[in-house]
């Protein structure tokens, strides 16, 4: 007959006599509360010694956070095409050597403005 967990305990009752315990059905009945207050609100914060430690996710809310970091290098591409294009026509060159032939006070004032 196969060697168990609970039989091998036997040989080392100081080392196990030391952890800490949890029942099984207390694990699970805590798991799936956490699980529950996870799906009802897209994550928990899991803190340790009152300080916030980790986050745990739904899975639709770790691929919404994935799908946010990346890069939609399409959509940018077009932006940038836009952007180019717009730099490109006459009115652009003409602003461009406006902006050259101004006197540095009002350069800065236009900047200025165009930030604001």
């Amino acid at each position: 007959m196969a060697k168990t967990a609970a039989s091998d305990s036997g040989k080392f009752p100081r080392l196990i006599s030391e952890l800490p315990r949890v029942a099984a059905t207390r694990l699970v009945e805590g798991m799936q509360k956490v699980t529950s207050t996870v799906m009802a609100h897209g994550a928990v914060v899991v803190t340790r010694h009152e300080q916030p430690s980790m986050v745990l996710m739904s899975v639709d809310r770790y691929v919404q956070l994935r799908r946010a970091a990346e890069p939609d290098l399409d959509r940018l591409t077009r932006q940038f095409d836009e952007l180019f294009d717009r730099m490109q026509g006459p009115e652009a060159a003409q602003r461009m050597a406006e902006a050259f032939e101004m006197p540095s006070a009002q350069l800065g004032e236009a900047a200025v403005r165009a930030a604001k």
